[in-house]
């Protein structure tokens, strides 16, 4: 595991540099401040761009980039549908297990309600605030690109960890959840990434017929001999 989060510095020095100010910072400021520091900020074009890129966390980037990948590697097609897998069902199990007041039930708690600025959308409500399940699957599907893409394409793995983050950011931003979940998501997400490049590693890279896919199969037909 731990040689799988230096595989690639180029995402999880980022990475780890997040999740660290983000620790520091849930430990000095009272739980629910930093979502009331940011008050003034919930403002347009800022809300509509939160709103976007929080949906870099949901469930479609993994359906649509599985879908892509079957065309040039079966592989990553395998991988992204074993770690979205594992990703949503721990999310799912910890949020039940741990019944943490999301943000807005927690105001409403404190009676501090009226002192929250929203981002133009009502957040969800209940008790699923820990981990964030968006953070987690952000840093889970990129981190998990990044460790396929390889140190040697640093844009690529500095431009998945620029979404992982923002999603991470906007969870906080969107008033869905406090930083401690968002830590916990992104910690969460990438030890599940390095998880399945393990697997990988030590596994799916015996079978070279998973290194074929759709459209990689009919370029290989077509300039054999």
């Amino acid at each position: 595991m731990k040689q799988a989060f230096w595989a690639n510095p180029w995402f999880a020095v980022p990475a780890l540099i997040f999740i660290n100010v983000g620790l520091v910072l849930a430990l000095l400021v009272p739980p629910g401040m930093e979502i009331l520091y940011l008050n003034d900020l919930r403002q347009e074009p800022l809300n509509t761009f939160f709103r976007w890129a929080t949906r870099l966390g949901e469930v479609w980037p993994f359906i649509a980039i599985g879908l892509l990948s079957l065309l040039w590697r079966y592989r990553v097609a395998v991988l992204l549908i074993v770690g979205g897998l594992f990703i949503l069902t721990t999310s799912q199990s910890l949020k039940v297990a741990v019944s943490k007041d999301r943000p807005m039930l927690f105001f409403a708690n404190h009676g501090l309600s009226d002192q929250v600025v929203l981002a133009g959308e009502w957040p969800n409500g209940g008790r699923t605030s820990f981990p964030s399940g968006h953070t987690m699957t952000a840093f889970g599907l990129y981190g998990i690109l990044a460790l396929l893409a390889g140190r040697r394409r640093p844009l690529v793995s500095l431009a998945c960890a620029g979404a992982a983050i923002l999603v991470g950011v906007s969870r906080v931003f969107l008033v869905q959840h406090f930083l401690t979940d968002v830590v916990a998501g992104a910690l969460l997400g990438l030890l599940a990434a390095g998880a399945i490049w393990a697997i990988d590693q030590r596994w799916l890279r015996q079978y070279a017929v998973l290194d074929t896919g759709l459209l990689r199969k009919n370029l290989l037909a077509s300039t054999a001999p």
